[in-house]
């Protein structure tokens, strides 16, 4: 049995290129796609593990790898596997289950429950998602994520996204979070390629009324007892 250092290694070559000796075509196809910043390292463990080990993916992961695309994620197998750390290992069923972890969550991520989840995933975290650099410092710089709780991430989120209205107590927090924050987050969740179906305009105008409405909320004197 592999010892637990050997294991991380692996997990180390999949996604930097470290040591390897690998391909200049993989090499080159990683770098100018910039493929070893696209997945947080918790699902990058699960990927590895579904292909290297044994493991199923999990709907988020799915999401990022999708993100990730089928050039990157072919182009890290296969540079993991141009590594002499893998003389023993059969090549052609690590393809397969490449191939299977890839297909399997396209699965996933074109359902429709899936997609939702994704909006709202997209909407409070960075993620994986290919943001403006503007857009993440401003969230960065005023810790955005961290002013409103899940609940009200929601409301705000079916607000803009979908359909509803927002409580006074979510009109409270949105307020407290900013402007500056509330238009950032929208810009960045709007930058997904995830978005390319959805109305633009019509997003920016619902983010700005859900705004301005919860300016209003939040500044009408409470009623008299």
């Amino acid at each position: 049995m592999a010892s637990l250092s050997a294991y991380f290694l692996l997990v180390v070559l999949f996604i930097t290129s470290g040591v390897v000796i690998a391909t200049e075509e993989n090499n080159q196809i990683i770098i100018k796609n910039n493929c070893e910043a696209k997945m947080g390292m918790p699902c990058v463990w699960e990927v590895f593990n579904s292909i290297f080990k044994t493991g199923s993916v999990t709907s988020k992961c799915c999401g990022e790898l999708v993100v990730l695309g089928k050039v990157c994620h072919s182009a890290l197998v296969q540079r993991t596997l141009e590594s002499p750390h893998f003389q023993n290992m059969d090549k052609d069923t690590i393809i397969q289950k490449t191939i299977d972890t890839w297909n399997n969550c396209l699965v996933i991520t074109h359902s429709p429950s899936f997609a939702y989840s994704l909006l709202v995933v997209l909407f409070i975290t960075s993620g994986v998602v290919i943001a403006t650099e503007e857009n993440n410092q401003i969230i960065i710089k005023n810790n955005c994520e961290a002013k409103m709780g899940m609940p009200c991430v929601w409301e705000v989120f079916n607000s803009i996204f979908k359909t509803g209205s927002v409580t006074s107590k979510c009109c409270g927090e949105l307020v407290v979070l900013g402007k500056v924050c509330h238009s950032a987050l929208v810009q960045r969740t709007l930058e997904s390629p995830h978005f390319q179906n959805l109305d633009r305009d019509t997003i920016i105008q619902k983010s700005i009324d859900t705004w301005n409405n919860c300016l209003v909320i939040t500044h009408s004197p409470s009623p008299s007892a």
